[in-house]
């Protein structure tokens, strides 16, 4: 199914259709863990070096959009939704992993949400998760961002730069692409508290 798929996309790449193509799928992906987004991205990154379609910086510009807008539509779904009820869930280790997620969402926000971004299956866990605990709606869209953003430009770059070398390490490049995500994760975190306090220390000024 993926040679397929990347057979398609190598023949349609100069194709009109194929960026709102790649924002559906983006999308599709932040709701439904099963959307193919890493290999359509790595495998258009390839493409677009070696036959100059799509525009690499429009691809990753859409893919992010698309990836923002799914995250968002699965943190509306566990907020407004019963999808977002798994803590009351019948089976023990649903509710466990739940409260445990709930755990590190509210220690280790942002690097949760950024690392977890480059985990199918994870970033639809995490964003439902963050719905239903009412994690800031702006500080969600803030640390997602930069989520999506990297996860973007990542694979999009994997694919123009080592297409083949991921095909042969997609482990390795799970794992290299998890500790970028950390590292950006608690770089993003401490820039939001340093922010944080100097409105604080300057609310608290103004006070005086």
């Amino acid at each position: 199914m993926i040679e397929a798929l990347n057979a398609f996309i190598e023949s349609h790449a100069d194709s009109a259709w194929l960026l709102p193509i790649v924002l559906l799928v983006c999308i599709v992906d932040g709701i439904l863990p099963p959307a193919p987004a890493e290999t359509v991205m790595v495998a258009l990154g390839a493409v677009a070096v070696a036959e100059g379609e799509p525009n690499i910086l429009a691809l990753i510009a859409v893919a992010a959009v698309g990836g923002f807008l799914g995250d968002n539509l699965t943190y509306s779904l566990g907020r407004y939704t019963r999808l977002g009820r798994l803590r009351e869930s019948r089976r023990p280790k649903v509710r466990s992993f739940v409260t445990w997620v709930t755990g590190l969402l509210l220690r280790r926000g942002g690097m949760i949400i950024i690392a977890c971004r480059y985990i199918p299956g994870g970033r639809q866990i995490v964003n439902l998760t963050a719905g239903a605990m009412e994690f800031p709606r702006l500080r969600f869209m803030f640390f997602d961002s930069i989520a999506v953003f990297s996860w973007a430009a990542y694979n999009v770059g994997v694919g123009a730069l080592a297409g083949n070398w991921v095909k042969e390490q997609p482990l390795l490049a799970i794992v290299i692409a998890l500790v970028l995500a950390l590292v950006l994760g608690w770089v993003a975190e401490q820039a939001a508290k340093w922010w944080g306090n100097r409105a604080q220390r300057r609310v608290a000024a103004e006070a005086r």
